[in-house]
């Protein structure tokens, strides 16, 4: 049909028919691939089934231990409803972050043990960090340490540091002058 097609283009019979074919051979096609595509989800369904089972469940007693059961009243007598355990928690940290009455006398002890600052030290202190001193920090950083959450160790910092380094200089340098950090790094 394409051939006929190819010899006589005006036809507009030939190229009815032909695009009819070409869309069922188009159906077709898109059926077979729906078909194998739920062939292979099958398949790996059955064969991850059983490590998924396993996995469910280990990771719902896990979820278990992490839920909180019981805490203890302020005179020791233990909570369990839920809504107790809430009330004692928000009374606990209302309490713990309460603002107290500051002794001035603390304040003074406190502020004589601070190291006064030069003004030519306040104006060294407030340059921009340099390529040295971010890579002065990497060097003494904890070995075996992910710094992020995106599981990057210490040790990949330092074996592309050469890579990254401008770039993470001015990402940084950037965040400290704005005061705002990039979305991936908080």
């Amino acid at each position: 049909m394409e051939r006929r097609l190819t010899a006589d283009p005006e036809d507009p019979s030939l190229c009815g028919a032909c695009r009819e074919k070409r869309e069922e051979l188009r159906a077709l096609e898109d059926h077979r691939a729906r078909g194998a595509f739920v062939r292979s989800r099958i398949r790996l369904l059955r064969e991850m089934d059983r490590g998924s089972r396993f996995f469910y469940a280990l990771e719902k007693t896990r979820g278990a231990k992490k839920h909180v059961t019981c805490l203890l009243a302020e005179d020791g007598t233990p909570l369990t409803n839920p809504e107790e355990m809430c009330g004692r928690a928000g009374d606990f940290y209302t309490s713990l972050f309460s603002p107290d009455l500051t002794d001035p006398d603390a304040c003074e002890v406190l502020w004589e043990e601070l190291p006064t600052v030069s003004m030519g030290d306040r104006d060294r202190l407030e340059l921009p960090l340099t390529l040295a001193e971010f890579s002065e920090a990497l060097r003494r950083m904890p070995t075996n340490k992910s710094p992020g959450m995106d599981g990057l160790t210490v040790e990949f910092y330092r074996a592309f540091w050469d890579i990254l380094s401008p770039d993470l200089v001015t990402v940084w340098a950037e965040s400290l002058q704005s005061g705002v950090l990039p979305l991936s790094c908080r």
